[in-house]
């Protein structure tokens, strides 16, 4: 769990594991990346997500990013003007704190850039990032991102809760390999699915017991967000 106030920090910190990649022989590096809109206001996120923000962000490794937008750092007692305090500092004495200004920035770059629009709750989206061989640009791969709506898909039964389906994303990340991640959809038809492969991922974490209505009813949190231009 990566705390981010924009999007250029996220592409700044993805740069370096993605030059590794490509210096391990790998003809395009591809990683893993999460953008968590999870505000602290949020009865989902004051319940489920801020508390463990350190654990998850130990817990994600070095194979998956998890970007936590608007939160940032913080030395208690200096906190930014603009920034709440929603987490105290463990031993090292750094905390999180949370800046909504900084958050709806954020967001307003996201929805330029794609047809995802925030539903004001709790979600995650899940895609690539990807640096190809002969391009020194880190682009994420909107066309084949996964929007998770966290409040809807827990109300509908689809999820127990954010632990489990954090933690087996995170193992997911854990087992795949760097040059063949099971989430990079480099078949042609996984891509133009609008990432089938994490979708698979996601609708296997569904309680077996729910039946087939709650697997198809688990596609309306699910979608594509690339922007046709």
């Amino acid at each position: 769990m990566v705390p981010t106030y924009s999007l250029d920090e996220v592409i700044k910190h993805l740069r370096y594991p993605l030059e590794r990649r490509l210096k391990k022989g790998a003809s395009d590096a591809r990683q893993m990346v999460g953008l968590l809109f999870a505000r602290p206001d949020s009865p989902l996120a004051r319940e489920e997500i801020v508390p463990s923000l350190n654990y998850f962000h130990h817990r994600s490794g070095d194979k998956i990013d998890f970007f936590c937008v608007g939160y940032g750092w913080f030395s208690p007692p200096n906190v930014a003007p603009d920034q709440l305090k929603v987490h105290a500092g463990g031993p090292n004495k750094m905390g999180w704190g949370f800046s909504a200004r900084r958050f709806d920035e954020f967001r307003r770059d996201i929805e330029r850039k794609t047809s995802w629009r925030y539903s004001g709750g709790t979600e995650l989206l899940l895609t690539n990032a990807l640096l190809a061989h002969d391009s020194q640009e880190v682009v994420l791969e909107w066309n084949s991102t996964i929007r998770c709506d966290l409040d809807r898909m827990k109300a509908d039964g689809a999820i127990i809760g954010v632990h489990p389906l954090f933690e087996e994303v995170f193992r997911a990340a854990d087992t795949a390999s760097d040059d063949d991640p099971t989430w990079a959809l480099s078949d042609a038809q996984g891509a133009r699915v609008a990432g089938s492969g994490l979708k698979r991922l996601l609708l296997s974490l569904l309680p077996k017991s729910l039946g087939d209505d709650v697997r198809r009813a688990a596609h309306f949190a699910i979608a594509d967000v690339g922007k046709n231009v």
